[in-house]
């Protein structure tokens, strides 16, 4: 059984689901008698950490891979001979195509710099692109989280190995995905606020990447977006509207903390299925 004395959780959160994620696994690992240091990869220098026993990276799905400041962040990051790794994507839409090869890119890096990868496994969380699988499906996303962080540490603390299993059309379009994550630099410079913009600047404060400047109280977007979408998202007055892609952003918003508050009704397995077919049925695998 390993036992890991050094642990380091590094997460990237666009909307909240991420670090979710990576805070129900902290208290996992403290239900196991482990401590962890949790580290926000948008305010961490890779160059200033010291290779820890166990490393697990967290990152949303953008664009058939991990989040391109995931993978900067990994790409900095100093040699190390001795660290075991863990990744755990996060997505809307699970472990299926074209989510499959999500994660080449950083595996290739982590073995250039000597790193251990160990285990690697999907964690579905309600959608903030598009499209999402409905309120009571993410409601019972955000239930079963618990129970999947305890098996993942539990196999990992046991010495199982698990990959995600990459399709090969799948690693094709992780290749164009680097692409995509150029075309979502566009996508930000899209970004203007209505006329009901308060000028509060709280999606300059907010943004990631520092690509939202306050020029006389008004937002102006650069070329550094990574499609996080948290800018949208957190707008109090929700007056930020990108020109392309429209159809990325959900009408009525993105909040994962109101998934954590409300309680939804039980449903019976038949009705799961029922809303899980088609585009859904990574989720519906996942939730059974």
């Amino acid at each position: 059984m390993l036992k890991p004395k050094k642990i380091t959780l590094a997460y990237f959160s666009g909307t909240g689901c991420t670090k979710e994620v990576c805070l129900c696994f902290a208290q996992q690992l403290v239900k196991k008698g482990l401590e962890s240091k949790t580290i926000s990869l948008e305010n961490h220098d890779p160059g200033n950490l010291k290779p820890p026993d166990l490393l697990v990276i967290f990152s949303p799905v953008y664009a058939f891979r991990l989040a391109s400041i995931t993978e900067k962040w990994v790409k900095g990051l100093p040699k190390s001979s001795r660290t075991m790794v863990v990744i755990v994507p996060v997505s809307g839409g699970g472990d299926i195509s074209p989510n499959t090869a999500c994660t080449i890119f950083c595996r290739r890096m982590l073995k250039k710099k000597g790193y251990h990868l160990i285990y690697e496994k999907m964690i579905v969380m309600p959608s903030n692109f598009g499209t999402n699988a409905g309120d009571e499906i993410n409601h019972q996303l955000i239930r079963i989280l618990p129970e999947k962080t305890k098996v993942m540490i539990e196999d990992i603390l046991n010495g199982e190995h698990h990959f995600l299993m990459a399709k090969p059309q799948d690693r094709f379009l992780a290749m164009l995905g680097k692409g995509e994550h150029l075309g979502a630099r566009f996508f930000g410079a899209s970004i203007h606020p209505s006329s009901q913009c308060t000028h509060c600047g709280k999606c300059s404060q907010k943004c990631p990447t520092r690509n939202i400047k306050m020029d006389q109280g008004i937002p102006k977007f650069g070329f550094r977006c990574i499609l996080c979408l948290r800018c949208i998202y957190s707008c109090p007055v929700h007056v930020l509207k990108p020109k392309i892609l429209t159809s990325a952003v959900l009408k009525d918003g993105f909040h994962v903390q109101k998934y954590k508050k409300q309680e939804s009704d039980d449903m019976s397995l038949k009705q799961t299925e029922f809303h899980l077919k088609g585009a859904w049925k990574g989720v519906s695998d996942y939730l059974q």
